[in-house]
């Protein structure tokens, strides 16, 4: 493809995605063939997931952890190796009721430490920080049926691509009747900009009106608002950032404890907004990569591989923590000081879209290219 061509193609996308002109904020959109809901959330700057899912049952945990550590009798148990953070007290309670999971060890095929190439990795679905399009973009591509919504100030690179994808992002300018129809007329000239116009007052329209501006259980809470709407989206995509916790981590309290609140308040807000609907949404929340398994001389943690990955909704065959536990020991961390990835996070993507939105094993080809040997999990969803 003409890059020149492709280039066009996304900064006329962005323009639906901001509003045209700025004046309107930004939603990300696509619909599938399947009535199911699907949402994606990017932790972006690397949840440390060993604080998160904790496994309490390795004897190398806390030894490597005397500062940031979390002891048993700290956590909310979830099976006789790992325990949650006590701050996630939403998905504890889904997970009891069978509506939450956990996978951990997993990781993309991206094997460095940069953040913006790892999330590059994450979202376009391949082996290549220079893939220009997203996986989400490629199943709305083999499936135009879907509609799908990203909460966003921009229109993130899991839903970039040659299909059409919308954004939303709240927004304190009121865009009067006689100046929409000047702003119309405007981009009559063009068919795309004039299509995108139009496209962007619809999608404020179903937004209505929002209190509380950027907080992420607010962008959350309008997730659940675009996905129950009537010809509203069935997929969305939020994220949530400041997970880089370098210095000053904590264990029930701090940095990480903050940010897991924020999180759980928002799938909170979420299910509620969903209501009934909750019982067909898988929920997918990851992070580019882990951290390290021993903290660092400020009380915090750095730049790693393996993670964990949360997956909520009523869907959802929860209840359990899947994993292929590689060991917190010196000599089982890859390179001598991460958790050692032994799940592709990719294989956790290929089963929702196949078990809960019905991409056949030809789509799953095409959305994640050379993946054909990572296998789809049968016991990840529920039976619809």
């Amino acid at each position: 493809m003409d890059n020149n061509i492709f280039d066009r193609r996304m900064f006329l996308k962005s323009l639906a995605a901001v509003g045209v002109c700025s004046a309107l904020p930004s939603v990300a959109f696509a619909k599938t063939q399947s009535a199911n809901i699907f949402v994606w959330i990017t932790l972006r700057g690397a949840m440390d997931g060993l604080n998160v899912v904790v496994p309490y049952g390795d004897k190398d945990y806390l030894p490597q952890r005397p500062s940031i550590g979390l002891h048993k009798n700290q956590l909310n148990k979830l099976d006789d190796f790992f325990g949650l953070h006590p701050a996630l007290k939403s998905c504890y309670q889904w997970y009891q009721q069978g509506e939450m999971a956990f996978i951990h060890a997993c990781a993309s095929p991206y094997r460095q430490r940069s953040h913006f190439d790892g999330q590059k990795v994450l979202e376009n679905g391949t082996e290549d920080p220079l893939h220009r399009d997203g996986w989400l973009n490629r199943f709305l591509s083999v499936d135009n049926k879907q509609h799908t919504i990203a909460i966003d100030s921009g229109l993130p690179l899991i839903v970039q691509g040659n299909a059409q994808a919308d954004s939303w992002y709240p927004h304190k300018l009121k865009i009067k009747q006689q100046q929409a129809e000047l702003l119309q007329d405007m981009y009559q000239s063009d068919q795309t900009l004039s299509d995108n116009f139009i496209n962007a007052l619809d999608i404020e329209k179903m937004a209505g009106h929002v209190k509380g501006g950027q907080q992420f259980h607010v962008l959350a809470q309008q997730a659940g608002k675009f996905l129950t709407s009537e010809n509203g989206p069935n997929i969305a995509v939020l994220e949530l950032g400041g997970w880089d916790t370098h210095a000053g981590e904590g264990a029930v309290k701090g940095r990480l404890a903050s940010q897991l609140k924020k999180l759980d308040e928002g799938l909170s807000a979420l299910k509620s907004q969903l209501g009934e609907a909750w019982s067909r949404t898988v929920v997918i929340a990851a992070s580019e990569f882990g951290r390290t398994v021993a903290e660092n001389g400020t009380k915090g943690t750095d730049h790693g591989t393996a993670n964990a990955m949360l997956i909520a909704g009523g869907a959802v065959s929860g209840k359990k923590v899947i994993t292929k536990w590689p060991g917190l020991a010196k000599s089982q961390q890859y390179k001598g000081r991460d958790l050692a990835p032994t799940t592709d996070i990719r294989s956790i993507c290929k089963t929702v879209l196949h078990s809960h939105l019905g991409a056949t094993n030809k789509q799953l080809d095409i959305v994640f290219p050379s993946s054909s040997e990572l296998p789809v999990m049968n016991d990840l969803i529920r039976n619809s």
